[in-house]
């Protein structure tokens, strides 16, 4: 999308807390940007806003709960008061299910992850969608992961699955409109998120590397990118023999 003048694009980054939110909003800020950060814990985000814009100017921290639609309309209401249209969002807020299985949750477990990890991004989107529109101009990034590629965990993998799906066909139905969708399909992060669930069988990247290829996509939007490229050649062969995934769950949540 275009990046007009020298005020930077006005972005709301959700999940923005700590990990990777965090990560985006400290290189997005770096470049530029007018950032609405947006998470749970008040405290930490009042912290990191400080941090990245003492004067406020820039940078502002809305506490919101993703799944909380009221909350939701408060944070787009305070971001276009900051900041004026919303011009892009980073659908960063998550739920991962650890090592448990799926059936060892409880009700309340299961929807929220699909609260958190698919109908937000709706939400969310329903409510800027409109302006963007107007406007010609704007960008929704979601954070999906290789899991929505290769089947690895029924619960979270399958919200994965479906953010993939919603943001794959929300870009075709946006084309020709000035605004796109884009999902970074990534693989194992070095977060606080991750180091809950267990070994992995592959090589962690860092949250920072998220960050820079938000950056990449704003100013030149894809539809799909997968992080860390390498990550290609394991779909690839994934989806020729199977067993190789097979192989991957088995060695992924082993403690």
């Amino acid at each position: 999308m275009s990046i007009e003048g020298s005020g930077g694009l006005h972005i709301i980054i959700t999940g923005a807390s700590s990990g990777i939110g965090e990560a985006t909003a400290r290189v997005l800020a770096g470049s530029g940007h007018r950032l609405v950060l947006a998470a749970r814990r008040e405290d930490v985000l009042e912290k990191l806003v400080a941090e990245l814009n003492p004067s406020g100017k820039r940078v502002i921290g809305v506490p919101c709960d993703v799944r909380n639609h009221d909350d939701l309309l408060r944070l787009v209401t305070r971001a276009r008061a900051a900041f004026g249209v919303v011009q892009a969002v980073f659908h960063n807020a998550g739920m991962d299910s650890g090592s448990s299985s799926w059936w060892q949750r409880s009700p309340d477990d299961i929807r929220a992850m699909y609260e958190t990890n698919v109908i937000a991004p709706y939400w969310l989107s329903q409510l800027v969608l409109p302006e963007m529109l107007e406007q010609k101009n704007g960008h929704l990034i979601h954070m999906g992961s290789v899991q929505g590629l290769m089947a690895l965990s029924s619960l979270y993998g399958g919200s994965k699955y479906a953010l993939r799906g919603m943001s794959l066909a929300l870009n075709r139905e946006l084309r020709g409109t000035g605004v796109h969708a884009s999902i970074i399909t990534a693989g194992f992060i070095r977060t606080a998120m991750t180091a809950k669930g267990g070994k992995r069988p592959l090589p962690m990247i860092e949250p920072e590397q998220i960050g820079q290829t938000v950056l990449r996509l704003l100013e030149r939007p894809q539809a799909e990118v997968v992080v860390p490229g390498w990550y290609h050649p394991l779909i690839w062969l994934e989806r020729l023999i199977p067993k190789i995934g097979d192989s991957v769950v088995k060695r992924s949540w082993k403690k």
